[in-house]
């Protein structure tokens, strides 16, 4: 049987957090940000906003989101494994629709699995 355990973000002392905040634009066109840690093996991915976003987690240093990506839906969360977990991550996000922005919240952390 799995067992969870609860997600817990990084937090460095004197640090204010490593939460990273990406918001697209109404144009529909990726926008990145990056994610540094020392040693997290997930992220928590919040989509604030209304639309579907497609995230795109890599090593790379500036990544492009397109509709190939990952999905997460409107106004939810979702844990992902972080595919460099440590060092940085890069991170981007696009929205199909260009009638409004979506803020997209990127926190790494570790837990939060099936074990």
């Amino acid at each position: 049987m799995a067992a969870l355990e609860p997600f817990e973000a990084v937090v460095v002392a004197a640090s204010t957090g490593k939460t990273v905040t990406v918001v697209t634009g109404s144009s529909g066109a990726s926008i990145s940000g990056i994610v540094i840690s020392a040693f997290a093996p997930s992220v928590l991915v919040s989509n604030q906003g209304p639309n579907v976003a497609w995230v795109r987690m890599s090593s790379e240093a500036v990544p492009t989101a397109t509709q190939a990506d990952t999905p997460v839906l409107g106004n939810s969360v979702r844990l992902f494994g972080n595919p460099v977990p440590n060092g940085t991550l890069g991170v981007a996000v696009t929205v199909s629709v260009t009638t409004s922005a979506n803020t997209v919240y990127f926190t790494a952390g570790q837990g939060g699995m099936a074990l």
